[in-house]
């Protein structure tokens, strides 16, 4: 019975280890092809993922840099209506104080420049208080000279800009 066991035990423990040879064998096997089939698949090339996210990740910087580009534009051309409704306004004092129709008592007038924008003047006695008006000499008045020019920054908004000036008049103009 023991040389049967034995026999038994030798056989099982040959058989096994044949097994776990060819079971070596065939992971080696195997290793192998998974490696040089990984190495084909893996060193080429980015995954769907990380293209999606490359895409994402520009179009948000793209959209965020086009927003800075409108905002900058609009300022400019904000700043550019107010200067020239500054330079309108000053050159409409001017003609007004210095111009041939030189202005010498109180009157409104109103009318618009080739660009688009509109004027508004209004010509009024200065009023000095009480104090000054006994200190001033009959000989000289003084006149307010308010210009106010508008234009239309969008077709619902309307933005204006207003000069004031004092003018000097004595009593021969």
């Amino acid at each position: 019975m023991e040389y049967i066991f034995i026999t038994f035990a030798r056989l099982t423990l040959q058989h096994v280890a044949g097994y776990m040879l060819a079971i070596h064998l065939k992971t080696i096997q195997r290793f192998s092809l998974v490696t040089r089939y990984s190495s084909l698949v893996t060193n080429k090339g980015f995954t769907l993922v990380e293209v999606i996210v490359a895409i994402a990740v520009l179009s948000i910087t793209l959209v965020a840099v086009m927003q800075l580009f409108s905002g900058g534009l609009r300022a400019s051309r904000t700043s550019c209506d107010y200067t020239r409704a500054v330079v309108h306004a000053k050159d409409k004092m001017e003609e007004l104080s210095l111009g041939e129709e030189s202005i010498t008592e109180s009157k409104t007038a109103q009318g618009s420049f080739e660009d688009g924008f509109k004027w508004e003047a209004e010509v009024e006695p200065y009023d000095e208080g009480e104090a000054a008006k006994q200190q001033s000499s009959a000989t000289a008045n003084l006149l307010k000279v308010k210009v106010k020019v508008f234009w239309n920054k969008t077709p619902t908004q309307q933005s204006s800009v207003e000069l004031v000036s004092l003018k000097t008049v004595t009593s021969n103009e």
